[in-house]
């Protein structure tokens, strides 16, 4: 118990000081440092820093996918917000596509959380809340575009402070600017009642 707990420790101190410092400034005596502990005592948990990244990178998809079943409008927008959520909890990764080719899991978990977002689409349309003109090929093809404009989004460098720049909020509220051309009267209903 003690063990996981120190592990804990290290996987938040590293991602906080990545998140401030980009990944490729911080180092292991940094993260030791943050914690007051000797490197000899990290590297007893992590013998390298990519595998602190790949333990915090499998923290946050984990806690992502735990998502629940969907069956409403209300749930589609849980998921969305967690994926967000999750986004700017490990922004570092997602602002340096360098580190992409050292998470090893990454790709898998990025399909995984396409085939839940999909998947959820897939039962909303069975359940009426959407058109069936928003089709199986749709579908994916709007999955796979959140999801691309997801990295898009995180990527908004935080000292320009331009026009373009989304808040979350509005980022989020876009998502449903690309859905709500398929609502059906019971999808606007729910839309009303759960989003707005």
């Amino acid at each position: 118990k003690l063990r996981e707990s120190i592990r804990d420790d290290i996987l938040f101190a590293a991602k906080t000081l990545f998140n401030e410092r980009g990944y490729g400034n911080v180092t292991m005596r940094n993260i030791s440092d943050e914690l007051n502990i000797s490197v000899g005592n990290l590297t007893y948990h992590f013998k390298k820093k990519t595998d602190i990244l790949t333990a915090i990178m499998e923290k946050n998809f984990h806690t992502t996918a735990l998502l629940g079943s969907v069956t409403t409008l209300g749930d589609l927008q849980s998921i969305l917000e967690k994926m967000v959520l999750s986004l700017s909890d490990v922004a570092f990764y997602f602002r340096d596509p360098m580190l992409y080719s050292l998470n090893t899991r990454g790709e898998k978990d990025v399909r995984n959380l396409y085939r839940i977002l999909t998947g959820a689409l897939d039962v909303l349309v069975q359940e009426n809340f959407f058109q069936e003109s928003l089709t199986p090929a749709r579908r994916e093809g709007i999955a796979r575009f959140m999801m691309l404009s997801h990295i898009t989004w995180i990527q908004q460098n935080p000292v320009f402070d331009s026009v373009a720049k989304m808040s979350q909020e509005d980022f989020l509220r876009s998502h449903w600017t690309i859905l709500e051309v398929y609502f059906t009267d019971k999808g606007w209903e729910a839309y009303r009642r759960e989003i707005l």
